[in-house]
């Protein structure tokens, strides 16, 4: 049986020391980028850079605007359900042990059926990067293991959600915290890099005066 002291531990220290380690890796890594020479444009502008890196962001909400989420718009959703789960399951980490009075039933409910598509997701896309040769040739073991990892992530937030009892609930956090202290140095990072990314290519494109075109089904 679980004592109350090691249940408190995993959610509250345990976290805070991971979202820590996590906070001091990212700082590193973002003056490690902003270290590197970055050629700016040197012909007259022709557009406006902050429509460009909005443009940029809010592509991910226009499928349209995207020639593979245009042609294949399960992609797009397939994209959304996952991401989604991903934020819930991260929002839970937080809203468990420092807003519990908001964690009721019905929420708790809510927030496992957001999860549970992206639990599927990650069997669906670990299969497909399996079976489809053009995608075992480019892939590492960190794409094997940051599909995993994940996919084990969402997978403990079920039962500490449905069954919230503390043996659940110190599993998940247990995992929430190696998953902290393992993202840093994973692929996962995207999620940082996405944001310089839109940042650096859409003031650039901005500039250019450059818009993209509408995919069209041929």
């Amino acid at each position: 049986m679980l004592s109350a002291g090691f249940v408190h531990f995993a959610e509250y220290e345990l976290q805070i020391i991971a979202l820590a380690w996590l906070a001091v890796m990212y700082a590193i890594k973002a003056y490690q980028l902003s270290r590197l020479s970055m050629p700016w444009e040197k012909a007259p502008g022709k557009g406006s850079s902050l429509s460009g890196v909005l443009r940029s962001y809010a592509a991910i909400f226009m499928p349209w605007s995207m020639e593979s989420t245009h042609r294949h718009l399960w992609r797009w959703v397939e994209f959304g359900a996952y991401h989604v789960g991903a934020a819930i399951a991260i929002l839970t980490t937080f809203t468990m042990p420092f807003a519990p009075g908001i964690m009721t039933g019905p929420v708790r409910l809510a927030f496992a059926i957001l999860i549970a598509p992206a639990v599927l997701l990650s069997l669906v896309k670990l299969a497909r990067r399996l079976t489809r040769p053009e995608l075992r040739l480019i892939s590492t073991p960190d794409d094997y293991f940051a599909l995993v990892s994940v996919g084990v992530y969402f997978v403990a937030a079920m039962p500490a959600l449905l069954l919230y009892t503390p043996l659940a609930r110190v599993v998940y956090f247990i995992i929430t915290a190696a998953f902290l202290f393992y993202v840093p140095f994973s692929k996962i990072s995207h999620y940082v890099y996405f944001l310089f990314a839109g940042i650096i290519t859409g003031s650039r494109y901005g500039w250019r005066g450059v818009r993209p075109q509408v995919s069209r089904a041929v």
